[in-house]
Formats: C-alpha cells, sequence, structure tokens
C-alpha cells in the first residue's frame, strides 16, 4: 500500500490548534504528516542570512508538531527550508514528496501558519489537491465555553422566572396549537 503525505507548511505563528487540527486529519486518513518550516530569505539578505527570530520560530514549529505527534501517534518527516520563494518551495517538496494534499489554515482575516498572500498565491498556482481548514479566531472563546455560557444563562433565567411565577398566579393557561389542528 501507497504511504499517503500530507504537507503542513509553516512561514509564521505558530498555532496550536491548527497543528493539532492537521494531526487529527492525518490520522483519520492513515497519513504521515510532513511538516515544513520555510524560512524566507529575500535576494537582497542572503548575504546576511536568515533572521534570528524567523529560524526560531521555525524550530518551534517543528518541536510543537514532533510533540503533538508523539502524544496522537501520528507519523510525521520533518522538513526546514531556506528559500527566496516560499511557494514554489511548497510547490516543489509537494511534488517531490508525491503529497496527497497541502493542509492550508485561515482564519477570519488571515492566514494561520502561512501568510494570506501566500496561501492567496498557492491558491492560483497549485495544480495538487488543498485542503482548506478555517479556524475560529478572535475573541479567545471556545465553543465549549461559549455553550457554557449560553446554558448557563438560560438557566439563570429560568430560575428567576420560577421565583416569579408564585407572585404571578393567573387562573388562564396559554395554549398553543400547530397550525392546521386544533
Amino acid at each position: 500500500m501507497k504511504r499517503i503525505n500530507l504537507l503542513l507548511p509553516f512561514t509564521h505563528g505558530v498555532d496550536m490548534r491548527a497543528i493539532e487540527q492537521a494531526l487529527l486529519l492525518a490520522k483519520g486518513r492513515q497519513a504521515t504528516l510532513v511538516p515544513l518550516a520555510l524560512i524566507h530569505v529575500p535576494e537582497e539578505r542572503r548575504a546576511k542570512g536568515a533572521r534570528l527570530e524567523h529560524v526560531q520560530q521555525s524550530k518551534d514549529f517543528l518541536e510543537a508538531v514532533e510533540h503533538k505527534a508523539a502524544r496522537y501517534a501520528v507519523p510525521i518527516e520533518r522538513f526546514e527550508v531556506f528559500t527566496g520563494d516560499v511557494v514554489q518551495s511548497i510547490n516543489t517538496i509537494a511534488s517531490d514528496l508525491e503529497c496527497e494534499g497541502i493542509l492550508l489554515f485561515v482564519g477570519r482575516n488571515d492566514g494561520i501558519l502561512l501568510q494570506a498572500s501566500e496561501i492567496k498565491h498557492l491558491m492560483e498556482t497549485t495544480t495538487g489537491r488543498l485542503y482548506i481548514l478555517r479556524l475560529q479566531t478572535g475573541d479567545g472563546e471556545s465553543v465549549t465555553q461559549k455553550l457554557l455560557k449560553g446554558f448557563s444563562r438560560w438557566l439563570s433565567s429560568r430560575k428567576q422566572r420560577a421565583r416569579l411565577a408564585p407572585a404571578q398566579e393567573s387562573s388562564e393557561e396559554e395554549v398553543t396549537f400547530p397550525m392546521g389542528t386544533r
């Protein structure tokens, strides 16, 4: 059986939610996740080399993926590339490793793990499959937290109505019938 590879490119902003979702997708597909840390070095900066903070973010990303992958028992194959053209490097590596697809994460207004411009360029130039996953961003509140908060408000209003109900004794009872029946 041929091994399935899913490419997870990265240029900035380590996001644990995106990493976790990528690992869960790879696990569900029984695939190898290929985290690719790209360090952009513009032509005019080649003599000076890459910026130290970009190198450090790259290392942090690869370590985070490795740590989470061990926890989820997902095989990975790590790569770190210094490049002048991020999109071309992503396409080349995806082709060379015969990746089934490239995982791209987007938020409300920006890319996650990649710049929005890099994602747009990939969408325009990539001939392979792209998996575009949208993650909620913004207020930092998880779905669980929102549900708990909503349930708490509902419960409070219900308790308040229960306390008021004995004071509002009424002999009339409202009955609602579905349309067309009596």
